[in-house]
């Protein structure tokens, strides 16, 4: 059985981008399957404005990391604090990726 451990988005900076202020957002998916013990973290990065006329827009531009999927072997007990650990790291790439 698959089991959801973590959803979250995490605003990292807020960056102005022609004109337009935009957050610099790390996003993390994490399910556990409970017979394999697989461990899987869909992992994205993205630009999010915030202006009301611009509101729901979201980019991708090339500095950013291209998203990934971590896969691990790990116990159910472990596989919460794996994924937080996992998401940590990727949050500090994409946060030293802006220019």
């Amino acid at each position: 059985m698959i089991h959801a451990l973590l959803d979250t988005t995490k605003v990292l900076h807020l960056l102005e981008i022609e004109g337009v202020v935009h957050e610099l957002c790390a996003e993390a998916v994490a399910t556990h399957d409970r017979h394999s013990n697989q461990l899987t973290v869909n992992l994205r990065a993205f630009l999010r404005a915030t202006e009301h006329t611009h509101i729901g827009e979201t980019a991708m531009p090339d500095w950013l990391p291209a998203p990934q999927i971590v896969t691990e072997h790990v116990d159910a007990e472990e596989a919460h604090a794996m994924a937080n650990d996992i998401f940590a790291s990727w949050c500090h790439s994409v946060s030293t990726a802006h220019p």
